[in-house]
């Protein structure tokens, strides 16, 4: 398991079901799109692979409902379509505590998100939610491999300029923990989706970002002083 030391250079966030409360949104749009093709994945099986790259999760979830060799055509309408859904029933608005958290956090230290997202979803998001709080943005098109592969935390790491030990991933879903925790970075998990049996490699799992809020204020992770920088 990764360590973390103090003090934090850097926090790298995920988005969806993280800062932002959308996964309801997404498991709609995954059942229905997977739906109109005659299928009927798990909804739990969304839940824990969230993050996965679209195509990936498609073949994934019509695999285990028996199609051993999915065509590609049937894989590209389905995330398509997905997609599509999403983008109309969306509702954008944070997970309860993540406004405060992120307030508190601001200025001590530097700030990225880490994330499946589309690129133009997740501007929109940051536009209208979060703007002006982060630093650095990892999104589906800045790298070829998704979670739970390291390569999306690599990169944050990376665009950070910090040693990875004093970098702190926060995450809600088994794949995002694992892409953190293989990249060398420690993750915090938060169970705003998934119960804690199955966030079991974070170093911690905090029941609410209130909860983590107040530990990151209480045990001065950013410093002697705790002050945000001038």
């Amino acid at each position: 398991m990764p360590g973390l030391k103090k003090p934090l250079q850097a926090i790298l966030f995920d988005m969806d079901g993280t800062l932002l409360d959308s996964m309801p949104f997404h498991i709609i749009a995954w059942k229905q799109a997977f739906a109109e093709s005659g299928y009927q994945p798990a909804v739990l099986d969304f839940y824990l692979n969230e993050g996965v790259k679209h195509p990936i999760a498609v073949r994934d979830r019509l695999r285990q409902l028996g199609v051993t060799n999915p065509d590609e055509e049937l894989v590209k309408r389905i995330y398509t379509r997905k997609r599509q859904i999403f983008e109309e029933i969306v509702e954008i608005k944070p997970i309860p505590g993540a406004l405060d958290l992120l307030s508190m956090v601001k200025g001590r230290v530097k700030l990225g998100i880490v994330t499946g997202g589309v690129p133009e979803v997740v501007k929109q998001v940051i536009d209208r939610l979060f703007k002006g709080y982060f630093d650095i943005v990892v999104d589906y098109g800045s790298t070829e491999k998704g979670k739970p592969d390291p390569e999306p935390y690599l990169l944050g790491a990376q665009l950070a300029g910090c040693p990875n030990e004093n970098i702190l991933a926060i995450e809600n879903a088994p794949t995002g923990v694992a892409s953190a925790v293989d990249a060398g970075i420690c993750c915090w998990a938060v169970c705003t989706t998934l119960e804690p049996q199955y966030l079991e490699r974070a170093g911690r799992i905090f029941a609410t970002l209130d909860d983590m809020a107040v530990d990151l204020g209480e045990g001065d992770y950013f410093g002697t002083t705790g002050k945000p920088k001038s």
